[in-house]
Protein backbone atom coordinates (compact mmCIF):
# COMPACT_ATOMS: atom_id res chain seq x y z
CA UNK A 1 0.00 0.00 0.00
CA UNK A 2 2.55 2.35 0.53
CA UNK A 3 0.89 3.95 3.80
CA UNK A 4 2.30 3.78 7.08
CA UNK A 5 0.17 1.72 10.19
CA UNK A 6 -0.74 4.08 13.10
CA UNK A 7 -2.98 2.95 15.97
CA UNK A 8 -4.11 5.38 18.37
CA UNK A 9 -5.11 4.49 22.30
CA UNK A 10 -7.73 6.00 24.73
CA UNK A 11 -7.37 4.99 28.51
CA UNK A 12 -10.73 5.77 30.38
CA UNK A 13 -11.39 8.64 28.10
CA UNK A 14 -7.81 10.18 27.94
CA UNK A 15 -5.49 9.67 24.79
CA UNK A 16 -2.40 7.95 26.01
CA UNK A 17 -0.81 7.33 22.62
CA UNK A 18 2.10 9.86 23.06
CA UNK A 19 3.18 8.41 26.43
CA UNK A 20 3.35 4.67 25.37
CA UNK A 21 4.75 5.07 21.72
CA UNK A 22 8.71 5.08 22.62
CA UNK A 23 7.51 1.60 24.64
CA UNK A 24 5.36 0.15 22.08
CA UNK A 25 6.42 -3.27 21.01
CA UNK A 26 3.34 -4.52 19.36
CA UNK A 27 -0.53 -5.12 20.01
CA UNK A 28 -3.17 -7.71 18.93
CA UNK A 29 -6.55 -7.70 18.77
CA UNK A 30 -8.91 -10.87 18.24
CA UNK A 31 -12.26 -10.71 17.23
CA UNK A 32 -14.58 -13.83 16.65
CA UNK A 33 -17.96 -15.18 16.41
CA UNK A 34 -19.49 -17.79 18.80
CA UNK A 35 -18.75 -17.74 22.69
CA UNK A 36 -14.77 -16.33 22.89
CA UNK A 37 -14.46 -12.26 23.92
CA UNK A 38 -12.92 -9.96 21.87
CA UNK A 39 -9.54 -9.62 23.31
CA UNK A 40 -7.16 -6.49 22.84
CA UNK A 41 -3.36 -7.31 24.18
CA UNK A 42 -0.52 -4.88 24.11
CA UNK A 43 2.63 -5.06 24.70
CA UNK A 44 5.59 -2.68 26.06
CA UNK A 45 9.22 -2.43 26.75
CA UNK A 46 9.50 -2.16 30.38
CA UNK A 47 13.46 -2.62 30.11
CA UNK A 48 14.45 0.97 31.98
CA UNK A 49 14.40 -0.13 35.75
CA UNK A 50 14.75 3.20 36.49
CA UNK A 51 11.82 4.33 34.41
CA UNK A 52 9.38 1.56 35.07
CA UNK A 53 6.26 2.28 33.20
CA UNK A 54 2.72 2.68 35.45
CA UNK A 55 0.91 -0.46 36.40
CA UNK A 56 -2.79 0.35 35.00
CA UNK A 57 -5.41 -0.46 36.86
CA UNK A 58 -7.25 -3.45 36.19
CA UNK A 59 -11.26 -2.25 35.38
CA UNK A 60 -9.96 0.67 33.15
CA UNK A 61 -11.31 1.40 29.92
CA UNK A 62 -9.79 1.09 26.62
CA UNK A 63 -10.68 2.35 23.11
CA UNK A 64 -8.33 1.51 20.63
CA UNK A 65 -8.16 3.12 16.84
CA UNK A 66 -6.10 1.43 13.99
CA UNK A 67 -5.41 3.15 10.39
CA UNK A 68 -3.38 3.93 8.13
CA UNK A 69 -1.52 7.83 7.48
CA UNK A 70 -3.44 10.18 10.12
CA UNK A 71 -7.08 7.78 9.46
CA UNK A 72 -7.99 6.09 12.29
CA UNK A 73 -11.44 3.86 12.89
CA UNK A 74 -12.31 3.34 16.21
CA UNK A 75 -11.92 -0.84 16.71
CA UNK A 76 -13.94 -1.15 19.75
CA UNK A 77 -13.96 -0.77 23.90
CA UNK A 78 -12.08 -3.33 25.73
CA UNK A 79 -11.78 -3.27 29.46
CA UNK A 80 -8.68 -4.14 31.20
CA UNK A 81 -8.45 -7.83 33.26
CA UNK A 82 -4.87 -8.76 33.31
CA UNK A 83 -1.57 -7.71 33.76
CA UNK A 84 1.75 -9.78 33.19
CA UNK A 85 5.19 -7.82 33.86
CA UNK A 86 8.20 -10.42 32.90
CA UNK A 87 12.14 -10.09 32.05
CA UNK A 88 14.69 -9.83 30.66
CA UNK A 89 14.34 -7.75 28.99
CA UNK A 90 12.11 -5.86 31.56
CA UNK A 91 8.56 -6.07 29.22
CA UNK A 92 4.59 -5.44 30.27
CA UNK A 93 1.35 -6.92 28.47
CA UNK A 94 -1.67 -5.61 28.99
CA UNK A 95 -4.68 -7.93 28.08
CA UNK A 96 -8.55 -6.58 28.12
CA UNK A 97 -11.57 -7.79 26.87
CA UNK A 98 -14.74 -6.85 25.00
CA UNK A 99 -16.56 -8.49 28.17
CA UNK A 100 -17.18 -7.15 31.76
CA UNK A 101 -15.27 -9.17 34.18
CA UNK A 102 -14.67 -6.59 36.41
CA UNK A 103 -16.71 -3.14 37.35
CA UNK A 104 -15.23 -0.12 35.46
CA UNK A 105 -15.06 3.49 35.88
CA UNK A 106 -18.13 3.71 33.59
CA UNK A 107 -20.53 1.87 35.46
CA UNK A 108 -20.50 -1.30 33.50
CA UNK A 109 -21.76 -4.55 36.13
CA UNK A 110 -19.60 -7.46 36.19
CA UNK A 111 -21.07 -10.11 33.63
CA UNK A 112 -19.24 -13.11 35.00
CA UNK A 113 -21.58 -13.12 38.96
CA UNK A 114 -23.58 -16.52 39.17
CA UNK A 115 -26.91 -16.06 39.53
CA UNK A 116 -30.42 -17.97 40.26
CA UNK A 117 -33.56 -17.15 38.70
CA UNK A 118 -36.17 -18.35 36.51
CA UNK A 119 -37.17 -16.26 33.28
CA UNK A 120 -40.85 -17.24 32.70
CA UNK A 121 -42.45 -18.92 29.48
CA UNK A 122 -43.66 -16.79 27.23
CA UNK A 123 -40.35 -14.32 27.75
CA UNK A 124 -38.88 -13.29 24.24
CA UNK A 125 -35.26 -13.43 23.36
CA UNK A 126 -35.64 -9.71 23.08
CA UNK A 127 -37.16 -8.88 26.37
CA UNK A 128 -34.77 -11.09 28.38
CA UNK A 129 -31.09 -9.76 26.26
CA UNK A 130 -32.77 -6.01 27.23
CA UNK A 131 -32.97 -6.74 30.64
CA UNK A 132 -29.61 -8.45 31.34
CA UNK A 133 -27.74 -5.87 29.36
CA UNK A 134 -29.48 -2.76 31.34
CA UNK A 135 -28.69 -4.71 34.47
CA UNK A 136 -24.56 -4.60 33.00
CA UNK A 137 -24.96 -0.78 32.02
CA UNK A 138 -25.11 -1.88 28.18
CA UNK A 139 -27.44 -1.73 25.65
CA UNK A 140 -29.02 -4.19 23.60
CA UNK A 141 -28.69 -5.52 20.46
CA UNK A 142 -30.48 -8.38 19.01
CA UNK A 143 -31.27 -9.15 15.65
CA UNK A 144 -35.34 -8.58 14.63
CA UNK A 145 -35.88 -12.29 13.78
CA UNK A 146 -34.50 -13.25 16.99
CA UNK A 147 -35.98 -10.49 19.30
CA UNK A 148 -39.56 -11.86 18.82
CA UNK A 149 -38.88 -15.33 19.26
CA UNK A 150 -40.63 -16.78 22.45
CA UNK A 151 -38.99 -19.29 25.14
CA UNK A 152 -40.14 -21.80 27.57
CA UNK A 153 -39.67 -21.12 31.10
CA UNK A 154 -35.83 -21.03 31.20
CA UNK A 155 -33.85 -21.81 34.50
CA UNK A 156 -30.76 -20.28 35.25
CA UNK A 157 -29.32 -21.63 38.29
CA UNK A 158 -25.91 -20.11 39.76
CA UNK A 159 -25.09 -19.75 36.45
CA UNK A 160 -23.45 -16.15 35.08
CA UNK A 161 -25.89 -13.86 32.75
CA UNK A 162 -22.40 -14.22 30.17
CA UNK A 163 -23.03 -18.20 30.12
CA UNK A 164 -26.62 -18.52 30.44
CA UNK A 165 -26.29 -16.35 27.21
CA UNK A 166 -24.38 -18.21 25.58
CA UNK A 167 -25.69 -21.60 26.21
CA UNK A 168 -29.60 -20.28 24.58
CA UNK A 169 -27.67 -18.69 21.75
CA UNK A 170 -26.15 -22.12 20.89
CA UNK A 171 -29.52 -23.41 20.55
CA UNK A 172 -30.78 -21.03 18.10
CA UNK A 173 -27.43 -20.94 16.16
CA UNK A 174 -26.57 -16.97 17.01
CA UNK A 175 -23.50 -15.62 18.82
CA UNK A 176 -24.04 -13.90 21.80
CA UNK A 177 -21.37 -11.23 22.93
CA UNK A 178 -20.53 -8.12 24.43
CA UNK A 179 -18.73 -5.43 21.91
CA UNK A 180 -18.06 -1.84 22.15
CA UNK A 181 -20.61 -1.32 24.82
CA UNK A 182 -23.46 -3.32 23.31
CA UNK A 183 -24.43 -6.71 24.13
CA UNK A 184 -24.92 -8.51 20.89
CA UNK A 185 -27.11 -11.61 20.25
CA UNK A 186 -27.38 -11.88 16.57
CA UNK A 187 -27.48 -15.35 13.78
CA UNK A 188 -24.89 -16.69 12.82
CA UNK A 189 -23.07 -16.85 9.15
CA UNK A 190 -26.00 -13.92 8.01
CA UNK A 191 -23.43 -11.22 7.68
CA UNK A 192 -25.85 -8.66 9.46
CA UNK A 193 -25.61 -6.50 11.74
CA UNK A 194 -27.69 -6.39 15.19
CA UNK A 195 -30.32 -4.22 13.54
CA UNK A 196 -31.15 -6.62 10.30
CA UNK A 197 -29.01 -4.61 7.93
CA UNK A 198 -26.62 -6.27 5.81
CA UNK A 199 -22.91 -6.12 6.57
CA UNK A 200 -21.42 -4.18 3.62
CA UNK A 201 -18.77 -7.22 2.37
CA UNK A 202 -14.84 -6.13 2.45
CA UNK A 203 -13.54 -7.20 -1.40
CA UNK A 204 -9.90 -8.48 -1.05
CA UNK A 205 -7.39 -8.73 -3.87
CA UNK A 206 -5.02 -11.10 -4.57
CA UNK A 207 -2.18 -8.61 -4.35
CA UNK A 208 -3.31 -8.11 -0.31
CA UNK A 209 -2.61 -11.71 0.60
CA UNK A 210 0.57 -13.07 1.82
CA UNK A 211 -1.00 -16.55 1.99
CA UNK A 212 -4.14 -18.74 2.11
CA UNK A 213 -5.29 -22.20 2.44
CA UNK A 214 -9.14 -23.57 1.59
CA UNK A 215 -9.85 -26.75 3.15
CA UNK A 216 -13.02 -29.13 2.42
CA UNK A 217 -13.28 -31.27 5.04
CA UNK A 218 -15.92 -34.59 4.67
CA UNK A 219 -16.10 -35.55 8.78
CA UNK A 220 -18.12 -32.09 8.44
CA UNK A 221 -20.81 -33.54 6.10
CA UNK A 222 -24.15 -32.56 7.30
CA UNK A 223 -26.28 -35.00 6.91
CA UNK A 224 -29.39 -35.42 9.22
CA UNK A 225 -29.89 -34.42 12.60
CA UNK A 226 -32.40 -35.74 14.93
CA UNK A 227 -33.53 -33.94 18.32
CA UNK A 228 -36.59 -35.30 21.05
CA UNK A 229 -39.39 -33.09 22.45
CA UNK A 230 -41.31 -34.95 25.23
CA UNK A 231 -44.51 -34.48 25.33
CA UNK A 232 -45.66 -35.06 29.12
CA UNK A 233 -48.98 -34.46 28.65
CA UNK A 234 -49.17 -37.28 26.29
CA UNK A 235 -46.65 -39.37 27.56
CA UNK A 236 -45.33 -39.58 23.83
CA UNK A 237 -41.85 -38.47 22.09
CA UNK A 238 -41.81 -36.60 19.23
CA UNK A 239 -38.94 -37.10 16.94
CA UNK A 240 -37.88 -34.07 15.00
CA UNK A 241 -35.71 -34.93 11.94
CA UNK A 242 -34.19 -32.19 9.83
CA UNK A 243 -31.77 -32.70 7.00
CA UNK A 244 -31.32 -35.83 5.06
CA UNK A 245 -28.80 -38.19 4.03
CA UNK A 246 -26.13 -39.74 6.16
CA UNK A 247 -24.51 -39.77 8.27
CA UNK A 248 -27.64 -39.74 11.16
CA UNK A 249 -26.78 -37.69 14.08
CA UNK A 250 -28.68 -37.59 17.30
CA UNK A 251 -28.81 -34.68 19.96
CA UNK A 252 -28.56 -35.56 23.58
CA UNK A 253 -31.85 -35.42 25.98
CA UNK A 254 -34.96 -34.16 25.22
CA UNK A 255 -36.16 -30.64 24.75
CA UNK A 256 -39.09 -28.98 26.53
CA UNK A 257 -40.93 -28.15 23.33
CA UNK A 258 -40.99 -29.28 19.68
CA UNK A 259 -40.26 -26.05 18.87
CA UNK A 260 -37.11 -26.15 20.74
CA UNK A 261 -36.40 -29.05 19.45
CA UNK A 262 -36.88 -28.28 15.58
CA UNK A 263 -34.65 -25.11 16.20
CA UNK A 264 -31.64 -27.16 17.80
CA UNK A 265 -31.30 -29.32 15.26
CA UNK A 266 -31.52 -26.75 12.71
CA UNK A 267 -28.54 -25.05 14.39
CA UNK A 268 -26.62 -27.94 14.38
CA UNK A 269 -27.37 -28.87 10.79
CA UNK A 270 -26.42 -25.11 9.57
CA UNK A 271 -22.93 -25.56 11.61
CA UNK A 272 -22.26 -28.55 9.98
CA UNK A 273 -22.81 -27.13 6.60
CA UNK A 274 -20.41 -24.08 7.21
CA UNK A 275 -17.63 -25.82 8.72
CA UNK A 276 -17.74 -28.34 5.77
CA UNK A 277 -15.64 -25.99 3.36
CA UNK A 278 -12.95 -22.86 5.49
CA UNK A 279 -10.65 -20.66 4.82
CA UNK A 280 -7.36 -19.37 6.27
CA UNK A 281 -5.45 -16.37 5.10
CA UNK A 282 -2.96 -13.56 6.23
CA UNK A 283 -3.45 -10.42 4.15
CA UNK A 284 -2.46 -6.45 4.53
CA UNK A 285 -4.07 -5.35 7.59
CA UNK A 286 -7.54 -4.17 6.94
CA UNK A 287 -9.95 -2.24 9.67
CA UNK A 288 -13.52 -2.69 8.01
CA UNK A 289 -12.43 -6.79 8.77
CA UNK A 290 -14.87 -7.95 11.49
CA UNK A 291 -16.35 -11.37 12.69
CA UNK A 292 -19.58 -12.44 10.92
CA UNK A 293 -18.63 -9.84 7.79
CA UNK A 294 -18.88 -10.49 4.55
CA UNK A 295 -15.37 -11.34 2.85
CA UNK A 296 -15.33 -11.33 -1.16
CA UNK A 297 -12.03 -12.43 -2.77
CA UNK A 298 -10.95 -11.28 -6.13
CA UNK A 299 -8.55 -12.24 -8.27
CA UNK A 300 -7.75 -15.65 -6.69
CA UNK A 301 -7.75 -19.36 -8.57
CA UNK A 302 -10.62 -20.99 -10.22
CA UNK A 303 -11.94 -23.40 -7.79
CA UNK A 304 -11.55 -20.66 -4.51
CA UNK A 305 -15.11 -19.33 -3.91
CA UNK A 306 -15.13 -15.85 -3.79
CA UNK A 307 -17.94 -15.08 -1.12
CA UNK A 308 -17.34 -15.66 2.68
CA UNK A 309 -18.53 -15.15 6.02
CA UNK A 310 -15.28 -14.14 8.37
CA UNK A 311 -15.09 -16.09 11.67
CA UNK A 312 -11.97 -14.75 12.97
CA UNK A 313 -9.75 -12.15 12.55
CA UNK A 314 -6.83 -11.09 14.44
CA UNK A 315 -5.50 -7.82 13.76
CA UNK A 316 -1.38 -7.74 14.44
CA UNK A 317 0.31 -4.41 14.44
CA UNK A 318 3.99 -3.91 15.00
CA UNK A 319 6.29 -1.74 15.16
CA UNK A 320 8.76 -3.07 13.09
CA UNK A 321 6.40 -5.12 10.38
CA UNK A 322 3.58 -2.95 10.75
CA UNK A 323 -0.05 -4.09 9.96
CA UNK A 324 -1.98 -7.43 9.00
CA UNK A 325 -4.55 -9.52 9.57
CA UNK A 326 -4.88 -13.35 9.83
CA UNK A 327 -8.43 -14.20 8.31
CA UNK A 328 -10.70 -17.08 9.43
CA UNK A 329 -13.80 -17.34 7.18
CA UNK A 330 -16.61 -20.26 6.54
CA UNK A 331 -19.10 -20.74 3.45
CA UNK A 332 -22.41 -17.89 4.64
CA UNK A 333 -25.58 -19.41 5.27
CA UNK A 334 -27.48 -19.65 1.47
CA UNK A 335 -30.89 -19.60 3.19
CA UNK A 336 -32.75 -22.63 2.32
CA UNK A 337 -34.63 -24.36 4.73
CA UNK A 338 -33.16 -28.12 5.26
CA UNK A 339 -36.30 -30.60 5.19
CA UNK A 340 -38.34 -31.05 7.90
CA UNK A 341 -39.53 -34.54 9.23
CA UNK A 342 -42.00 -34.54 12.75
CA UNK A 343 -42.86 -38.22 13.59
CA UNK A 344 -45.09 -38.90 16.82
CA UNK A 345 -44.70 -41.87 19.00
CA UNK A 346 -41.35 -43.98 19.37
CA UNK A 347 -40.85 -43.75 15.78
CA UNK A 348 -37.38 -45.46 15.10
CA UNK A 349 -34.00 -44.65 12.90
CA UNK A 350 -33.09 -47.65 12.42
CA UNK A 351 -30.90 -48.92 9.47
CA UNK A 352 -28.76 -45.53 8.95
CA UNK A 353 -25.20 -44.37 10.70
CA UNK A 354 -25.98 -43.02 13.99
CA UNK A 355 -23.61 -40.64 15.86
CA UNK A 356 -25.25 -38.98 19.26
CA UNK A 357 -24.03 -35.34 20.35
Amino acid sequence: MGLKPEYRLVANSEDVTATIAERFRHLTLTDESGVASDMLEIVLADHLPEQPIEIPETGSELELFLGYDGKTERMGLYVVDEIELAGWPGEMTIRARAAVYDGTPAGKADLQTQKTRTWAKGTTIGAMVGKIAKEHGMEPAVTPELAKVVLPQQDQTDESDLNFLLRVARKYDAISKPAGGLLVFAKRGQSKTASGQDIPPVKLPASECARWRMTTSTRETAGQIVAYHHAVAKAKRQVVKVGKGEPVRRLKGYYPTAEMALAAARAELKRRERGAVTLAMTATGRTDLMAEGALTLEGFRPGLPAEWIVTRVVHRLDAQTGYRCDIEAEQPDDGTEPEVEIQQGNASDSGRTDFEL
